[in-house]
């Protein structure tokens, strides 16, 4: 049976055991938390992010880097498929999304998380920590695999009231989705409100009285790491503080 491992990053890829696991590794290259997402089709998909991810961190790879990555998911038609991701909302909502271009197709899938406290999920693991998350995967039922995909379509649709009770649907097998639920809705804008993440920087940067990025990029992940942001998403919020601070 083929095999195939579906990583969320390039980061994991440069760890990844290749002599201990065997199987083809495809990187879910994106950031579907980031940036708009409502489309009616994958191309159509791929144009909004390739313009977005363009015009707003000056990146004119999507076209070669990303879209031939998801082909190469969209192409699988038969075999096992490992998706490895962990439980923050960045790597929720590509997971839901990788899983909304699987949910019809013959394949059995399971779940490989980093089952570990470690502040940096897999990125914590050493390579017997990654074959041991590999050897304890979850099996995903059709009708999981379902849902995820259902989680995509709700969250691309911003469709918070059903986010929610999807949420409450999977919450027996899956039990981490609903904090990244909660972590989508406390992000939105309400009023003045700017949305958690926001309003956590501009905190930051009122209590600790610096502007240093990396200061303010750590202590970001400490108090908030569910939302699983790297350099790039934190960047354009700290530039957003920063602009209303004017």
């Amino acid at each position: 049976m083929n095999a195939f491992h579906i990583l969320n990053g390039d980061a994991l890829k440069d760890q990844f055991p290749v002599d201990l696991i065997a199987g083809e590794i495809i990187v879910a290259r994106e950031c579907m938390v980031d940036g708009p997402v409502h489309a009616k089709s994958l191309k159509e998909l791929f144009q909004l992010r390739d313009k977005f991810i363009s015009e707003t961190y000056g990146l004119d790879d999507y076209a070669s880097l990303t879209i031939p990555e998801i082909s190469k998911i969209t192409n699988i038609q038969e075999g096992e498929v490992n998706l490895w991701f962990e439980d923050d909302l960045f790597c929720q909502v590509n997971f839901w999304f990788v899983c909304s271009l699987l949910y019809q197709k013959d394949v059995k899938v399971y779940l490989v998380r980093p089952n570990t406290s470690l502040e940096y999920g897999f990125g914590g693991l050493d390579r017997k920590g990654l074959v041991d998350a590999y050897q304890q995967k979850q099996p995903m039922t059709k009708v999981n695999v379902n849902q995820f995909a259902l989680l995509w379509f709700a969250y691309r649709n911003n469709d918070i009231e059903r986010l929610l009770k999807l949420g409450v649907q999977v919450h027996s097998d899956f039990p981490f989705v609903m904090k990244a639920i909660e972590a989508h809705f406390e992000s939105l804008p309400n009023g003045e409100d700017p949305g958690l993440p926001e309003r956590t920087i501009a905190e930051i940067i009122e209590e600790s009285s610096t502007l240093d990025f990396g200061t303010i990029f750590r202590e970001f992940h400490k108090r908030i790491p569910i939302y699983g942001y790297g350099d790039l998403q934190v960047k354009r919020i700290y530039d957003k503080v920063l602009s209303s601070r004017s």
